[in-house]
């Protein structure tokens, strides 16, 4: 039986000023799968330039398409299952921008897709999640824990909505798996968390969004100085939140060592003691 293939996409807007760790996603990407797209979607940044020397640097395997941003959290799916179409893979897996595969995980990954690509019956896997908040050693509860990102291609399976999850297909129809994504969206810099945040939240106003509490605290204390921490006020101070006392993937080497070189970690001891803004 012939090995299947495994393409992996993204889209992504700005980000190098919101700093996602995009590149080190995309080369976690890179080392793992056949193909590799990106849809870099109008960035007023420099990411096109970034996205073009890595492109370089991967020896043209990584792909770069485009696509106008999107005004509403309902069409980031259209971006996801756009840049879809350009792999030609047996399998198909949407690892976002701020989310890092690590290289631990790579002979289970290769092991799984086998495993599902055997058997007729599954068109679908998930993966586990560790989602990190304010530094590199803080893991919280997020949305999901476990969540179905990658498919079969030609099955009925696509992202919906704000490109978080897969759907189309029947429960019986996926393979769960102990595979590995690391989350790191909510690890940033206090104020460019706090832009990113108001930025992104603009797409989902028909629910509510954005929080009116970020529109007080840059009135309050300007934007340079504004944090996103009390996002998560009430799940910390639940003891929500648990240490992480694992490696990190390999990719991340050089921003963790940035991160703690430049000091501005998030102090979760701050709303831990209850201190208010």
């Amino acid at each position: 039986m012939k090995k299947p293939t495994l393409g992996i996409y993204q889209f992504i807007r700005n980000g190098i000023k919101y700093d996602y760790p995009f590149q080190e996603s995309l080369r976690s990407a890179l080392e793992i799968a056949d193909e590799v797209v990106v849809c870099e979607c109008e960035s007023d940044d420099k990411t096109l330039e970034v996205l073009l020397d890595l492109q370089k640097e991967s020896n043209n395997k990584l792909k770069i398409v485009s696509q106008p941003w999107v005004l509403h959290y309902t069409d980031l799916c259209i971006l996801g299952n756009y840049a879809a179409t350009f792999l030609s893979t047996d399998w198909k897996w949407q690892l976002q921008g701020d989310e890092i595969l690590h290289e631990s995980d790579y002979s289970l990954i290769k092991s799984k897709i086998e495993e599902a690509a055997a058997n007729s019956r599954i068109n679908a896997l998930t993966t586990k999640y560790y989602h990190f908040l304010a530094n590199y050693n803080t893991l919280f509860p997020f949305m999901y824990n476990e969540i179905i990102r990658i498919y079969r291609s030609g099955s009925n399976w696509r992202l919906v909505d704000d490109a978080c999850r897969l759907d189309g297909g029947s429960a019986d129809e996926v393979l769960f798996t102990d595979i590995k994504v690391y989350h790191y969206g909510k690890v940033k810099e206090g104020h460019i968390g706090f832009q990113k945040e108001i930025d992104f939240q603009n797409l989902y106003t028909e629910i509510g969004f954005p929080d009116p509490k970020m529109a007080i605290m840059k009135d309050k204390l300007g934007e340079e100085f504004c944090d996103y921490l009390f996002l998560f006020e009430k799940a910390i101070k639940e003891g929500k939140i648990s240490k992480f006392e694992r490696t990190h993937p390999k990719v991340m080497k050089d921003r963790i060592k940035k991160f703690e070189d430049e000091g501005w970690e998030q102090f979760l001891s701050k709303i831990i003691e209850g201190l208010k803004i």
